[in-house]
């Protein structure tokens, strides 16, 4: 049980910080900041803070030197797959708003059961499958895509849905090779180094309002995606469990939308939103952990 709390506790704090991260990318796009003035300062700043924490921690060595060499291509691999979905976070927070792009990797889940399913080979009740579907469903329910709103970003934002689904998939496939704090180092640098060749071209020394949102932003980013590698490292079978957590994010969104940016859904889409999240948070999963405990 106290794994599953455990992992339930990661799921929730990568919810909240991606979300404050997407908000900090929103303000700096929307601004006009240039994407590798942001991301190279702030990258470099959470990698120096990160490797600061590992030695702490029982030595840099112990967490990103793996046991196993020939795996070294798993997390570099990851690494360099991040490179564009980085890309599509910063230029898509543009264009939609903080509130639908939280609500678009509301899909995640979904694309995640299905992973799991044919990739990790996991056994699957129908309460997982229902949860999930429920949770896709009320993303379309208040989403109500149409022709008329959808535009490229929409999709590049589903394609990143998918990404993450499959990324943290390998996560669990090759949990054995590295600890959550060796994949999350090998994930973050490659995106850090390329944002260097063109923050050599056009040079930025930052204001201390930009340093401290740049900073901050590659703070957020690191935690968010080691708290979310740490829950599937430790929930191991609970894993499909906390997976319906993943819909907190939407909670961030909305209210990071609403103070920040103004940001509201229309008064019809308010009122789907309660069906689905009432049901999955109220009874779908309060009966899996009653499920699981016994």
């Amino acid at each position: 049980m106290k794994i599953l709390i455990a992992g339930i506790f990661f799921v929730c704090l990568n919810t909240f910080t991606g979300s404050s991260f997407d908000t900090i990318t929103k303000y700096l796009s929307i601004n006009n900041y240039k994407w590798y003035h942001y991301y190279s300062i702030g990258g470099t700043a959470a990698i120096i803070i990160f490797l600061i924490f590992l030695n702490f921690i029982g030595g840099v060595k112990k967490h990103l030197i793996l046991e196993q060499p020939n795996y070294y291509y798993v997390p570099i691999l990851r690494g360099i797959s991040f490179i564009p979905v980085l890309l599509i976070v910063f230029f898509s927070l543009k264009h939609i708003p903080i509130n639908i792009f939280t609500m678009l990797l509301m899909t995640t889940p979904f694309f995640l059961l299905i992973f799991a399913k044919f990739i990790l080979k996991e056994k699957l009740n129908y309460i997982s499958w229902v949860a999930i579907i429920l949770g896709f469903c009320g993303v379309i329910i208040v989403l109500r895509p149409g022709i008329s709103n959808l535009n490229i970003f929409i999709l590049l934002v589903i394609l990143v849905a998918i990404y993450n689904a499959f990324n943290f998939t390998i996560v669990s496939k090759y949990s054995h090779i590295a600890s959550s704090y060796g994949f999350t180092f090998y994930h973050y640098l490659p995106f850090t180094l390329f944002s260097y060749i063109f923050f050599i071209t056009d040079p930025l020394v930052p204001s201390p309002k930009e340093l401290i949102l740049f900073v901050s932003s590659g703070i957020l980013v690191i935690i968010s995606m080691w708290s979310w590698t740490a829950a599937y490292h430790i929930a191991g079978k609970y894993s499909s469990i906390i997976r319906p957590f993943f819909f907190t994010q939407i909670i961030w969104g909305s209210l990071y939308g609403k103070i920040f940016f103004s940001e509201h859904f229309e008064r019809s889409s308010l009122e789907d939103r309660p069906v689905y999240q009432r049901f999955v948070i109220t009874q779908l999963i309060p009966m899996r952990i009653r499920r699981s405990a016994t």
